[in-house]
């Protein structure tokens, strides 16, 4: 929201002579009220129990009233056809293509991130997707080996779903298979038309499995023009060594993911905690948001329809309320 409010450059009237009907109306109720005035009343008989049974004239019993001539000031307005003029460019009206590689070895199973390390980076990724509803996302999920389970798409309620329902069960090769995970998401962007590709990885493991190395992936990515943000998801009281450890246990080498990243134009994360994994993603979402590529032009959009829809809705409830609780009897 707050993104769309910057993008507005003005708010105007199309045919603005309208409002000159503005000034005409506080006449017109002037004289409605003067012939109220003089219309004379007819005898009721039983005033007295009526007003005792709770239909005496109250403060509200003008509200009816107000609430009809809020709605015609409304129509009003709107016939003066307001719109919101916007600046956009193509990239922010096509959008960026973003693939998830997010690894799925039992080791993000680990309950140090308030709760499982994978259900961190499900919830977090959600909000990132949520937030960026102009873009197209793909998911690729790697261990011992790597597939796409959802390629790029606008449809992040679908995706969303697939998000939620990852476990580790969905491969049952060990390991860690970084450079498979990379060329996966690489080939996924590959044929996308979007001037920003982005592969943004996710892992807690060191590269050990798969017959492409990380670093000879991201080379095949660079020629693409796809930029890597590698994000390492590592406890910092988390200790061992390779050989304390299983296949999916050997920590993060950083190093490695630094390189991947650096050499595509990307950037290296460290993740300790859920905190700073949100940080992560919220940094690359702000990188990624601050390329503004193609030339700047006006969308305009009408308004009326914003002001139409409670107009009638103050008007049916003028007149619900004034034949009903705030029906008028004689004094």
């Amino acid at each position: 929201m707050q993104e769309l409010i910057s993008t507005i450059s003005s708010v105007e009237l199309a045919q603005p002579w309208w409002l000159l009907l503005l000034l005409l109306l506080p006449v017109f109720w002037w004289l409605e009220r003067r012939r109220e005035r003089g219309r004379r009343g007819m005898m009721f008989p039983g005033v007295s129990r009526l007003k005792a049974e709770g239909m005496a004239a109250g403060r509200w019993v003008r509200l009816p009233q107000w609430l009809m001539r809020s709605a015609i000031v409304l129509a009003v307005v709107a016939t003066g056809r307001p719109q919101m003029t916007r600046e956009v460019t193509e990239a922010s009206e096509k959008g960026i293509d973003i693939v998830f590689a997010l690894d799925i070895s039992e080791s993000m199973l680990e309950e140090d991130f308030d709760g499982s390390r994978l259900d961190a980076a499900k919830k977090i990724a959600l909000r990132f997707i949520r937030e960026r509803p102009q873009d197209r996302f793909g998911l690729v999920l790697f261990r011992g080996k790597s597939f796409t389970l959802c390629p790029l798409t606008l449809d992040h309620r679908l995706l969303g779903m697939l998000v939620r329902q990852v476990s580790v069960d969905a491969i049952s090769d060990k390991g860690t298979a970084i450079g498979s995970a990379i060329l996966v998401g690489t080939n996924r962007l590959r044929a996308s038309v979007s001037k920003e590709r982005v592969l943004l990885l996710l892992t807690d493991g060191e590269h050990n499995s798969g017959e492409v190395g990380p670093v000879t992936a991201s080379e095949i990515a660079q020629s693409e023009g796809i930029r890597i943000y590698a994000i390492g998801v590592r406890n910092e009281e988390e200790t061992g060594t390779p050989e304390s450890m299983d296949a999916e246990r050997e920590g993060v080498d950083e190093q490695v993911l630094g390189t991947v990243a650096g050499m595509t134009g990307g950037r290296y994360f460290r993740a300790s905690d859920e905190n700073s994994l949100k940080n992560a993603f919220g940094e690359i979402d702000a990188l990624e948001r601050s390329r503004p590529d193609g030339p700047v032009r006006e969308v305009r959009s009408a308004l009326y329809s914003w002001l139409l829809l409670p107009a009638l809705v103050l008007l049916f409830a003028g007149l619900a309320l004034g034949n009903t609780r705030f029906l008028k009897i004689p004094s």
